[in-house]
């Protein structure tokens, strides 16, 4: 008797917004999609959350527990605009969707970073007998920004080469199409974050659906999930956002440059 071996479907999700962020987020999208949304006005929405929750970051009191609350929201809605996408008919320009999603996770990582700055700058933090100088405080959050960058364009990269169907892939076959002076700039961004993503995964260009869920680990939502989980710890312990910015300059970047490593050899 034969026996027919089905491999699971694919999960290009982290684990966070495959448990949890996607499943809240279809159903929010169902909503928006009723009220009259589309993807891009959630897409804005969750650079709303994304920012705001930066702003409360620098707050005191409990205004840092509600900045983790927000960027929760965020993490949730930046999965519903592409749910919303999906409830609407298909746009001939899918490229411009996929660039203002981009614009609202930097948007929020630009003001979760700045706001980690300030707190960190304010606490006054002692290692050691010293004191941790604005200088020193501002090269943490750089590396701490760039170290993010890094790991979302690897997942992203991999992630987006997995896919049946890519915009990044099909770019060029949008190239000639009629842009307004703003489309022309989305366009643009999108191409160069293309090609910075391939060159950032690293020689050999390593990939595969193993190396994904390796990479995953520390990807964007991961990340979100742990500056929010800071934020709401922030009024008992001022230094967390320190740890994490240790955490993800030091072990994050050795785990994913020994996972695509491994992948180069593999």
């Amino acid at each position: 008797m034969a026996t027919t071996l089905t491999s699971r479907p694919m999960v290009l999700d982290e684990r966070f917004d495959a448990s949890l962020s996607r499943p809240l987020a279809k159903r929010m999208a169902r909503h928006f999609f009723r009220w009259g949304f589309s993807a891009d006005q959630v897409s804005m929405l969750a650079a709303f959350f994304g920012v705001s929750a930066g702003v409360c970051f620098t707050g005191g009191g409990l205004w840092p527990a509600l900045g983790g609350l927000l960027l929760l929201a965020m993490v949730v809605t930046d999965c519903a605009d592409g749910e919303v996408a999906r409830l609407s008919p298909p746009s001939d320009k899918p490229w411009r969707g996929r660039m203002l999603d981009g614009f609202a996770d930097l948007a929020t990582v630009l003001s979760v970073h700045i706001a980690m700055a300030i707190v960190l700058a304010r606490a006054g933090i002692v290692i050691g007998g010293h004191t941790l100088g604005l200088f020193e405080v501002l090269l943490l959050t750089a590396a701490g920004f760039f170290s993010f960058s890094w790991k979302s364009s690897v997942v992203d990269d991999i992630k987006q080469r997995l896919k049946p169907h890519s915009v990044d892939r099909d770019l060029a076959a949008y190239a000639d199409q009629d842009k307004t002076l703003f489309e022309k700039v989305l366009y643009w961004a999108l191409v160069n974050y293309v090609r910075t993503a391939a060159r950032v995964t690293g020689q050999g260009r390593p990939g595969g659906y193993e190396t994904f869920r390796l990479v995953a680990v520390v990807g964007p939502s991961h990340h979100l999930v742990a500056i929010a989980l800071a934020g709401l710890f922030t009024p008992l312990a001022p230094t967390v956002f320190l740890t994490y910015l240790l955490l993800t300059i030091g072990p994050g970047n050795l785990f994913l440059w020994a996972v695509l490593h491994r992948a180069r050899r593999v």
